[in-house]
């Protein structure tokens, strides 16, 4: 199959979408029909004995690793508001 050569925009791709559809940009705005945003991954080294401790701590809460420390970077973070 060969590839079409793109001429230029159409006039129905320039038209506003209906009411009602959303565009990418609108769902991430806070619209509640919005995909989840994905997490960024982000590697923590830590020492030995605070590994322990977070396993342990996490076992016994029955708790991951991941929300225990996302739990504490939010409090942490929660304490220096965003200047607007």
């Amino acid at each position: 199959m060969a590839k079409q050569k793109i001429k230029g925009l159409s006039a129905a791709l320039l038209e506003q979408q209906p009411h009602g559809a959303e565009t990418n940009s609108e769902a991430t705005l806070g619209s509640s029909t919005a995909e989840p945003v994905r997490p960024v991954v982000q590697t923590v080294k830590v020492p030995p004995d605070v590994f322990i401790r977070l396993k342990m701590v996490g076992a016994r809460e029955r708790r991951s690793s991941q929300d225990i420390i996302l739990s504490a970077l939010r409090e942490y973070l929660g304490r220096y508001p965003i200047a607007s």
